[in-house]
């Protein structure tokens, strides 16, 4: 009866560890924006000088990140209209939060050549791309590569 005992008090401690941890992935995924894609697209863009960028369509986002956009909630692009700056935006809306990883991924990659191509000849292009701001909210993902990466950050947050 004893052993009884000390099984289910293993159980309940064991149950509730798992309960732990249910809450604290639910928490760290963060929340679920209903907000549309053009709205948050839209206070980013207000938020920013846009200067030389100019909204990209889904063979852009293919060409520059490997990613389908029709895959997506929705996505939103902004580029540069110079090959010689690497000013860009962009904002996509999850349909899973699992998908974060592999847009992750994708702006990693994007990253990594765009620094690897303006090495050694802009580093002012360079500091940009290290000054970046990737930021995952729940079903939403912002990749900024701009001199006030941080107000659009703001902007995109506040969206949210």
């Amino acid at each position: 009866m004893e052993q009884l005992k000390k099984g289910i008090i293993a159980v309940k401690y064991i149950l509730l560890v798992l309960l732990l941890i249910f809450i604290a992935s639910l928490l760290s995924s963060g929340s679920i924006s209903r907000a549309s894609i053009e709205q948050v697209s839209e206070n980013v863009a207000r938020s920013l000088e846009m200067g030389s960028l100019s909204p990209a369509d889904n063979r852009m986002v293919k060409r520059l990140y490997g990613i389908n956009a029709n895959d997506y909630e929705g996505v939103s692009l902004y580029v540069s209209d110079s090959n010689m700056k690497v000013e860009e935006i962009l904002i996509v809306r999850l349909r899973d939060t699992e998908q974060s990883k592999d847009v992750e991924a994708a702006v990693q990659k994007r990253l990594d050549r765009q620094l690897e191509s303006f090495e050694g000849y802009g580093p002012e292009q360079c500091r940009l791309l290290e000054d970046h701001i990737l930021d995952v909210q729940g079903n939403y993902i912002l990749y900024v590569v701009h001199k006030d990466a941080k107000a659009a950050d703001k902007a995109f947050q506040k969206s949210l």
